[in-house]
């Protein structure tokens, strides 16, 4: 009771993290300084990678350590990593313990890391999943809800779901089968569409 029944959206399943990730909000500060005081006027903690001595292994949630603080996560290029400015800033500073040749990683792979093991760490803890004050969490449903909404229908639907709290939190990414069999015969088709054109092209060709 309290929540409504939604049917499987194929369409939003296949894109569900494009959609997010274009309503993800950007902010542009001119300075690091500037970004750092931001963070700190919003409560967060600095989190800042790093590969000195001085950074401390980003491991598993340990028995006895607190829950996660409120973070802003600063991850820098592959080369020459964070700013001083940056580092001078941290409350901490962490790295990812790595196995094998590979001494580093690009960026964007870094930040995928370091935010899967936060989340881990999170999970281990028993802090509450989306743990967002309730003036926010209500703002950001409405938004994205009003976004995501394909008919007006479904727009109703969303808001209404909106007013009870919002949906459960998206945790299983596996898909019914019958959505996987419906994909996989769709990349069948576009497979035999491309050889079927690259055929034709290479036919026009002369000798």
């Amino acid at each position: 009771e309290g929540w409504l029944q939604v049917s499987y959206d194929p369409l939003l399943g296949v894109r569900r993290s494009q959609l997010y990730a274009a309503r993800l909000d950007v902010r542009v500060f001119r300075t690091a300084s500037e970004c750092i005081a931001a963070a700190k006027a919003d409560g967060r903690q600095l989190w800042v990678t790093d590969l000195s001595q001085e950074a401390a292994p980003l491991c598993a949630h340990a028995a006895g350590e607190p829950a996660l603080p409120r973070l802003a996560v600063v991850v820098g290029s592959e080369g020459a990593g964070v700013s001083k400015t940056m580092l001078a800033a941290a409350d901490r500073r962490v790295f990812l313990p790595m196995c094998g040749f590979t001494e580093s990683l690009n960026v964007s792979v870094a930040a995928a890391l370091v935010l899967q093991r936060l989340l881990d760490r999170r999970d281990a803890s028993g802090a509450p999943f989306g743990a967002l004050p309730a003036a926010e969490a209500a703002a950001l449903r409405a938004r994205w809800y009003a976004d995501l909404a394909r008919s007006e229908e479904q727009l109703q639907l969303f808001l209404e779901l909106a007013t009870r709290g919002g949906a459960e939190p998206y945790l299983d990414t596996r898909r019914p089968e019958a959505f996987r069999e419906e994909q996989r015969a769709g990349g069948k088709r576009t497979a035999a569409r491309r050889r079927a054109f690259e055929g034709e092209a290479g036919g026009e060709q002369g000798p």
